[in-house]
């Protein structure tokens, strides 16, 4: 691991970053902004921030001045460390296009995966409710059956039985 790796916070890097983002423009090469306003850009407060800034000029990672108004402003002094935000100059851009095309391609088919399980449960839900249908029916039948049966003084051991050689007979068959 680097040596800005380890004595940098991540809160550091970003303060380095803010300040050399703020003075690309060669008409503005000093950064002007008070700890309030990187504290919102960072997203700390701005007693951190201060603490920051004063172990970054230490480290001398940050050149602190002051202009004839008494107003801070600061110049990052070129030494290395390792950033949070890679330059994205360098990125082969259409691998990058061709991995977007892939994911939502992906994507696409996912969705159209999607919307034919839903049809498949659907249809598997109306299949269901149909053999529901069917198979109380079927047990109505049965009890009916059982009744007839038993009004014609057959016992349920009788019924059992019957039901057995009938069983049987077509295991026979």
């Amino acid at each position: 691991m680097s040596r800005s790796k380890t004595e940098l916070s991540v809160t550091e890097r970003l303060i380095i970053q803010l300040v050399i983002y703020r003075t690309k423009n060669p008409k503005h090469p000093t950064f002007f902004g008070d700890n309030k306003n990187i504290a919102k850009c960072v997203d700390v407060q701005p007693d951190t921030v201060r603490k920051a800034i004063a172990k970054l000029v230490k480290l001398e990672y940050l050149q602190l001045g002051y202009d004839k108004q008494g107003r801070r402003h600061m110049v990052y002094t070129g030494k290395e460390f390792a950033p949070i935000i890679e330059n994205m100059n360098n990125i082969d851009k259409k691998s990058l296009r061709d991995d977007k095309e892939y994911y939502e391609r992906e994507a696409q088919y996912s969705a159209h995966e999607l919307e034919l399980a839903k049809i498949r449960i659907e249809t598997l839900e109306r299949e269901n409710t149909s053999l529901q249908s069917k198979l109380f029916q079927a047990e109505l039948r049965v009890k009916q059956l059982e009744n007839i049966f038993t009004a014609q003084g057959c016992t349920k051991e009788q019924i059992d039985m019957m039901i057995g050689q009938m069983m049987d007979v077509q295991a026979a068959a």
